[in-house]
């Protein structure tokens, strides 16, 4: 069930829908070199009215809405001189995994899932915040909302609830990014107007039951169908959802050859060119856009 405050925006129709989910900075740099090679293939991104980003996706969303062109944000993915000063973190899952212990007894009840993983990522030590937000500030070529339809999920830290930032929230841009981004545990929560926000992935990792009410969706997702549902949620739930109302879904994850680019750790910087040419390869090669 999706909060209140969210259903208006859900029910807007639209015609177009672009949908781009979670995966580090790997995902962000293949969906890049993806959107690259589909636009070359005769995708129009400019003809998406709404997009929805959630974590990596977020971070995708606020690149091809900035009016970069898509050249250059490769550019920015395969060049080394121009790739933003990514941090890599020293996962110890040893320790990460202890502290989730307390959400993962009480997975049937999403929201108190998402309450107690809120808890851990408040207290979790990480880098610093302001460190961590120069790192999206970097990403970002506009710092200012677009005028497109743009939806950045993130997680509301003390409630659970999934919260929708849109141009219209009163909310910074690159806070609603960074937060929509923050990976719990691993990156600091975002303080927003006193309250603390984490990665929306950890509601779902596309969010795409965002897109109701569109004719067409693309929801491109760097995990696809075989990547990890979060409680009370999944992408094949929201796929059939969307198909359950009329819309025309395409799904495009990365093929083998992405798979091996990207490698099994999304958030490797050294990853990011392998990914970003992969995710173009199979852009471009991409047969099926006379769906989308």
């Amino acid at each position: 069930m999706l909060p209140n405050n969210n259903q208006e925006s859900v029910e807007k129709c639209h015609n177009y829908a672009l949908v781009l989910g979670g995966g580090g900075v790997t995902g962000i740099a293949w969906m890049t070199g993806l959107l690259k090679g589909l636009e070359e293939n005769s995708l129009n991104l400019a003809e998406f009215d709404k997009l929805i980003g959630t974590s990596a996706g977020a971070t995708v969303a606020a690149q091809i809405t900035s009016g970069v062109k898509i050249e250059d944000l490769y550019q920015r993915q395969i060049d080394v001189k121009k790739q933003v000063n990514e941090i890599a973190p020293a996962i110890n899952l040893f320790k990460i995994l202890p502290k989730l212990i307390p959400a993962f007894l009480v997975k049937n009840k999403p929201i108190k899932f998402r309450l107690r993983v809120g808890r851990m990522a408040i207290k979790a030590k990480t880098v610093d915040a302001e460190i961590r937000r120069q790192v999206i500030l970097e990403r970002m070529p506009s710092h200012k909302w677009p005028s497109i339809d743009l939806h950045i999920m993130a997680v509301h830290a003390t409630s659970g609830e999934l919260i929708n930032f849109t141009k219209n929230s009163n909310v910074s841009f690159v806070d609603a990014v960074a937060a929509s981004c923050a990976v719990p545990g691993i990156w600091p929560s975002v303080k927003i107007s006193g309250e603390y926000y984490y990665d929306g992935g950890i509601r779902s990792g596309e969010n795409a039951d965002f897109a109701l009410g569109s004719k067409k969706v693309l929801i491109i997702s760097p995990t696809g169908l075989n990547g990890m549902s979060m409680p009370g949620s999944s992408l094949k739930a929201e796929i059939e959802l969307l198909a359950r109302n009329r819309s025309e879904v395409v799904l495009i994850s990365p093929d083998s050859q992405s798979k091996n680019a990207m490698g099994k750790n999304p958030l490797d910087p050294s990853r990011r060119e392998a990914s970003a040419k992969a995710g173009y390869l199979q852009g471009a090669s991409y047969l099926k856009l006379g769906r989308v």
